[in-house]
């Protein structure tokens, strides 16, 4: 698999997990209270979804609220 083809699986990993916690209050409430960018990929491992810290890193990149942790800005609140 090429760098390109797995950027676009994680990618897509990530966009489906973050669609899966803007609908389960508890899963949501769950990623606001990670303490870090490994604890959000541990949670989102458990679950079945796979990406790494740069994948958040790209999705991040698309906000533009800087201020708040990365998967912050996942949320329009």
């Amino acid at each position: 698999m090429t760098d390109s083809s797995s950027n676009v699986k994680q990618d897509l990993s990530l966009e489906s997990f973050i669609t899966m916690v803007r609908q389960d209050p508890d899963l949501k409430a769950e990623i606001k209270a990670a303490l870090n960018q490994d604890d959000v990929i541990a949670i989102a491992a458990s679950k079945g979804y796979q990406f790494d810290s740069t994948t958040i890193l790209r999705r991040w990149s698309k906000h533009t609220d800087f201020t708040q942790d990365t998967w912050m800005g996942w949320f329009d609140e």
